[in-house]
């Protein structure tokens, strides 16, 4: 069980734990930094400065990227549910391997939370070196890599600092849709268990 490991054992899974969490924030950070390099960045030309087609495209870049949050934020909960039954199977099964016995990768909201965090610490970084430093560095990759978090209150002329405010959404709409995810794995998990169970009822007869 987590509680009998020994320190090295901790220490690995603990490393463990954190490759799977980097592993669950790569696909919604790339997606941000694609679709910022690609609809976000129109934003800058859109209309010829023209505000309400700036707008749309903000609201058509956000809305993609919601959806493509939804569609990694579904699957890393499935993913999460997955390993929970694979490990708790293999400890049923008296298995030593350190990602059960130390329940990594296991499904828990607030994992979920963390990931979506750690897909935006990249975004924060910059932003909060822009917000007290301006440079055209920094701006530069508001706009075309960030521009997802930037564009909403830079377009309204709002404090720079504001702009973090948009870490929130991201992680609770990552957070919702792990948690569908992760109770739609659940009820097809338990489905194949009550197969299971009167497949076995069956052989008995």
């Amino acid at each position: 069980m987590e509680n009998n490991l020994d320190i090295k054992e901790k220490r690995k899974a603990l490393a463990l734990e954190a490759k799977d969490i980097l592993a669950g924030a790569a696909f919604p950070f790339m997606l941000s930094l694609i679709l910022s390099a690609t609809v976000m960045s129109f934003i800058a030309y859109g209309g010829g400065g023209d505000l309400g087609i700036q707008i749309l495209i903000l609201i058509a870049g956000e809305a993609l990227l919601i959806a493509a949050i939804v569609i990694f934020g579904k699957q890393n909960g499935v993913a999460a549910y997955k390993k929970t039954v694979q490990n708790r199977q293999k400890r049923n099964a008296g298995s030593t391997d350190i990602r059960a016995t130390a329940h990594v990768g296991e499904y828990a909201v607030y994992k979920s939370v963390i990931i979506a965090a750690v897909a935006c610490v990249p975004f924060v970084a910059v932003k909060i070196i822009y917000a007290a430093y301006p440079n055209d560095v920094c701006r530069f990759m508001l706009m075309y890599v960030f521009g997802w978090g930037y564009y909403p209150f830079a377009l309204a002329k709002l404090s720079p600092w504001l702009n973090l405010i948009m870490i929130i959404p991201f992680i609770a709409v990552h957070t919702a849709a792990y948690v569908w995810g992760g109770k739609t794995e659940q009820k097809k998990q338990s489905a194949l268990e009550k197969q299971e169970i009167q497949r076995a009822e069956k052989h008995k007869k």
